[in-house]
């Protein structure tokens, strides 16, 4: 990751604390052997395999991989400085130390979040989410009044419009008190009851659109009865004009036919064409013979005579054999053309059918995102109400705490690795209308104490009373490390600096946590004569001084 983008406080930020190539904070700093620092994902672009150059102007020295080392001691360094929350121009008057931001953040009211609406996209501040879903997101529920059926807040009007059961008023008879559902059999022209309803005309079919009352069916046919018949003869000219495209195209079909037998259709025009030749033949010798007669040749001629009339039977004969096979072709593509239309029938029905399915599909899809987004509404509130009655239950408010941590062995791992390094108490009060205030234990210690004590921390809270409280906070603080043997507990206490900014009326959710960076040894829980972890638990009590409040 690149480097920290965050409004440090004070007057700057020191070079050292900055990234050498982004010039961020430093995230995750590495140190050249040049000994200049750079970000873990800026170095990696340094030390390719055929090496890189330092990017500071001055350098420029070539850097290999095994000359670049993790810079722990600025690293700690720049998880102390003060900084505000990234939201401040946004309201949020948050401030503290770098490792604490992300803490904040995941916890800032400011802090801009995306709607649980996937097809929403706004991104709102967490402290408004909540107003976001009941108020103003175009995606959250909303119950049609009439059918009492969810749909999205943007489609509501859309579906009020043509709601079935929206309440209609026949423009026919007048009656009331009709659904949209029920208006339409009430005005349906076969089975409906309307005494008002208008039927077509029974030349509807031919082109007349006006719409008339039973009654008045009689009078209107009278009337125009030469518009009527003018429609019907205008049909009829079409339908001839039709059958006559009809016939084309059954001549352009039997055509297609017969070329899709071609070897059929030669040799047919082959036997015609010899059939004509031999005709003329027996003309012209039949004329010949006329002439000659009494010649010698008048035998050789009736031979020949002879011979090309059985040629031309046995032609006959061949295209009479042909004929058969021709009407039967022309069969089977009458019923494959029946066939066809057959199928192209049972596509159609298939393509409404499929329509009508993918229709109600989308119907029960919208239901189901309806239901989910309610569902999630209602987790975010079971959530919010859990969380309540949570911290109803551990509130205390006599100015004690008493602090159960279990799990302490991987909290405790957790804070040597540096994925929690730490967490806050329950928070707690003096009284009913006194002050708010909670703990923060860092199980592998904080500054002075890092990696060798527990640091324990006091934090005050901004409460509801604030404006009648006396400030800054004075009372005694008191920190107990219980021993679950009753021996021995570790006690420490601290009275408020009013100088500090720890202890002034909180200007934000909590002020700056102040305490005991050294409050316990880690080698000392592990002490056999006493016991501050047992079973895997450990108890804190904080006790604050409310002598002189009441």
């Amino acid at each position: 990751m690149p480097g920290f983008s965050v409004k440090i406080k004070g007057e700057g930020t020191d070079p050292k604390y900055c990234c050498s190539s982004c010039g961020l904070l430093l995230n995750e700093p590495r140190q050249t052997s040049c000994g200049h620092r750079y970000c873990k994902s800026s170095v990696e672009d340094l030390t390719r395999p055929d090496g890189g150059k330092c990017k500071v102007p001055s350098c420029g020295q070539q850097i290999k991989i095994e000359d670049v080392f993790p810079d722990k001691a600025i690293e700690r360094e720049i998880q102390n400085i003060e900084v505000f929350c990234n939201n401040d121009d946004d309201g949020c008057k948050w401030q503290g130390l770098l490792k604490d931001l992300k803490i904040h953040r995941d916890e800032c009211e400011h802090e801009k979040i995306a709607c649980i609406h996937q097809d929403c996209g706004e991104r709102i501040p967490r402290g408004e989410l909540s107003k976001h879903l009941t108020d103003n997101c175009a995606f959250r529920s909303a119950v049609c009044q009439w059918c009492k059926e969810p749909h999205p807040f943007k489609d509501i009007a859309k579906h009020q419009e043509s709601c079935p059961v929206a309440p209609a008023r026949c423009k026919w008879c007048g009656k009331k008190g009709l659904t949209r559902a029920q208006l339409q059999d009430h005005q349906h022209p076969q089975t409906g009851d309307c005494p008002n309803m208008k039927l077509p005309c029974h030349f509807e079919p031919v082109g007349c659109q006006e719409k008339l009352e039973r009654k008045q069916q009689g009078d209107h046919q009278k009337k125009t009865l030469t518009a009527h018949l003018n429609m019907v003869l205008a049909m009829i000219l079409q339908l001839a004009t039709n059958l006559e495209g009809l016939r084309d195209q059954d001549v352009e079909s039997r055509e297609n036919m017969r070329t899709a037998i071609p070897r059929l259709d030669k040799n047919i025009k082959d036997q015609g064409s010899k059939i004509a030749q031999l005709e003329q033949k027996v003309s012209a010798h039949q004329t010949e013979g006329a002439t000659a007669s009494g010649s010698g040749s008048s035998k050789a001629l009736e031979n020949r005579v002879e011979q090309i009339r059985a040629k031309v039977e046995d032609v006959i004969k061949k295209l009479a054999a042909w004929e058969p096979r021709v009407g039967t072709f022309e069969g089977i593509v009458a019923v494959l053309n029946r066939e066809i239309e057959k199928c192209s029938s049972q596509m159609e029905a298939y393509e409404r059918q499929r329509r009508q399915d993918r229709e109600i599909i989308e119907t029960l899809e919208r239901k189901v995102r309806s239901l989910e987004r309610i569902i999630a509404l209602k987790d975010v509130a079971l959530a919010e109400q859990d969380l309540r009655i949570q911290t109803l239950e551990l509130t205390s408010y006599d100015g004690i705490l008493t602090w159960k941590i279990p799990d302490f062995t991987r909290k405790r791992h957790d804070a040597i690795t540096g994925k929690t390094a730490s967490f806050y108490s329950p928070c707690f009060f003096t009284s009913r209308t006194g002050y708010k205030m909670c703990a923060r234990i860092y199980l592998n210690g904080d500054g002075m104490g890092k990696g060798t004590h527990v640091s324990l921390f006091f934090v005050v809270m901004r409460g509801h009373f604030d404006g009648l409280l006396r400030w800054p906070f004075r009372q005694k603080v008191t920190f107990m490390l219980l021993d679950q043997n009753n021996r021995e507990h570790v006690i420490d206490a601290f009275r408020p600096d009013p100088t500090s900014s720890s202890f002034q009326r909180p200007t934000s959710d909590m002020n700056i946590a102040s305490g005991c960076p050294l409050f316990v040894p880690l080698s000392q829980l592990e002490s056999s004569s006493h016991a501050y972890v047992r079973d895997d638990t450990m108890y804190l009590r904080v006790i604050v001084d409310t002598s002189d409040l009441n």
